[in-house]
């Protein structure tokens, strides 16, 4: 049992804020451990931080959150990405930015059999699908046309001697829709979910994690340094958010704008076929004579 009224950080801000710390390592592992598990796959430690290309690029064009290598029981490990996402260009991004942790981590290794399975996750600040359920997962699976039998290509490690399959290297993608959490509690994963809708831990968790997060995250113990950076991050955020929302706006209206500009030269054309008064289609569509003589002629012509 813990108070869920205790303000934390914004998760995203915390998985950037933790990473600084060798030490704080494990609520950012929790957090991968509990989504992964979702789909079968072990707990998970991190082994590494990634700097990449893409990490080099201007905050505007990527905005990762983390690109980590982790480390499963097995010894397997994976590329995490993560990032937040206020748009709905969110599926292209991800490909992108996929993309580009594949050929950094060739680059690097100049052998093809070693790349690392990448896990993209995504936590979205808006509403995705028809709203019933938080999150989706999807990979790429490729099956013969004729047959639907799914292609597994296996190869051995020359070094482990382990066998497996090539096609597991695709990249899995998580989108996690924030807004759309049912706030029910049944799942380790839900504790989490519930930590990014509300700032703060629920009252009945299963993950052990939790009395980290309340501990590690809460604003009442950060120092007015640690405050100011966090003011600025979220203030970036709502500047990004209202960018968009304005832009969006423009977009609405200039298309409604233009729609009402082709639907008047519409009813000018038929206006002029039938031979109306120029001053009552002047009157009815609000085009200028200097238009009306324009669209004649160019009736004309044709």
């Amino acid at each position: 049992m813990m108070s869920d009224d205790k303000p934390l950080v914004s998760f995203d801000y915390a998985i950037k804020y933790l990473l600084k710390d060798k030490g704080d390592y494990g609520i950012v592992e929790g957090f991968i451990s509990a989504l992964l598990k979702t789909k079968g796959y072990k707990d998970v430690k991190i082994v590494a931080l990634l700097e990449t290309e893409s990490n080099k690029e201007d905050s505007k064009s990527k905005r990762s959150l983390a690109d980590l290598i982790v480390e499963d029981e097995d010894h397997h490990k994976y590329i995490i990405e993560i990032e937040r996402n206020v748009k709905d260009s969110f599926i292209h991004k991800a490909c992108f930015n996929t993309s580009r942790l594949i050929v950094d981590n060739l680059a690097q290794r100049e052998d093809y059999t070693q790349i690392i399975k990448i896990f993209h996750i995504s936590l979205l600040y808006f509403p995705i699908g028809n709203g019933n359920g938080a999150i989706y997962h999807g990979k790429t699976i490729i099956h013969e046309i004729e047959t639907n039998e799914k292609l597994s290509v296996h190869i051995k490690n020359q070094q482990s001697g382990e066998v497996f399959d090539a096609t597991d290297i695709l990249p899995e993608y998580f989108y996690i829709s924030v807004p759309l959490f049912n706030d029910r509690l049944e799942k380790e994963i839900d504790d989490w979910l519930h930590v990014m809708k509300y700032d703060a831990v629920p009252k009945n968790y299963h993950s052990p994690y939790m009395v980290q997060v309340a501990e590690k995250l809460s604003i009442l113990k950060m120092t007015s340094e640690e405050r100011a950076r966090y003011s600025y991050y979220q203030k970036k955020l709502y500047n990004d958010r209202d960018e968009l929302q304005a832009a969006e706006a423009r977009g609405k209206a200039e298309g409604r704008e233009e729609g009402e500009a082709k639907g008047k030269i519409e009813i000018a054309k038929k206006m002029l076929k039938k031979d109306m008064p120029i001053e009552e289609i002047m009157e009815f569509t609000g085009l200028s004579v200097e238009e009306l003589v324009k669209l004649k002629l160019s009736d004309f012509r044709h």
